[in-house]
């Protein structure tokens, strides 16, 4: 049986853009599959964390929370991108070379969004020297979300591997950024509360964003390069 070809004329030009890694030529359909279902999986964890992220952050006045949300916002944009690639390359046998891009660019422009709007508002908050604490539910939010976004991350770019989508790979590296904003906003509350240092949820949101830029922008020089 002859497999058939699937690359659209937009697909032929995305790939002789330079610096863009090729799809393979070949699909393994059961890793597409498991590239899908961690993709929905994402999108169902992190719209119903953002919400409660960001709810218990603006009722606490902890912006590393918000923030916390923002990133799992946009992470959740970014699977729901790639659960549309993955369906579409199911459907058609053939991953889409210029679905591919998008989602990729989707997922590095959020990322260098987040860390800006981030990065921004921490600076904002030390400057007027506001006082914020994590409550307990924000604790237990962020103690969980730390463990799932975890496993999340390290799924995601294992499966990166193994499909050669830097889309996914990304979108894995963004919620590795998720997890360790959770963590940030554990430590703060910790130091806040035993040390009474109340300068640590912004010093620690503005060192989560500027991260986060930093790996969206050197994601995007070190793709651009090859």
């Amino acid at each position: 049986m002859v497999r058939r070809e699937v690359w659209s004329a937009e697909d032929n030009a995305m790939r002789e853009e330079p610096g863009i890694p090729e799809m393979p030529e070949r699909m393994n359909r059961p890793d597409v599959n498991a590239a899908l279902r961690v993709s929905i999986l994402s999108v169902l964890w992190t719209v119903v964390s953002s919400i409660l992220a960001v709810m218990i952050g603006l009722r606490s006045h902890t912006t590393v929370l918000v923030a916390f949300g923002a990133v799992g916002s946009v992470d959740a944009i970014g699977s729901v991108t790639l659960t549309y690639h993955f369906l579409h390359g199911l459907r058609h046998d053939q991953l889409s070379q210029a679905l591919e891009n998008v989602s990729h660019r989707v997922v590095l422009i959020g990322l260098l969004l987040v860390g800006g709007s981030a990065a921004v508002s921490g600076i904002v908050r030390w400057a007027t020297g506001e006082i914020s604490g994590a409550s307990n539910a924000g604790v237990t939010l962020a103690a969980v979300s730390f463990v799932v976004l975890l496993v999340l991350s390290g799924r995601k770019q294992q499966i990166a591997r193994r499909i050669a989508s830097s889309a996914l790979r990304s979108d894995g590296q963004l919620s590795a950024v998720g997890a360790v904003l959770a963590a940030v906003t554990l430590a703060g509350t910790v130091v806040q509360r035993w040390l009474s240092w109340n300068w640590a949820d912004a010093v620690a949101t503005t060192a989560l964003g500027a991260i986060a830029m930093w790996l969206a922008v050197s994601t995007w020089r070190s793709e651009q390069s090859i």
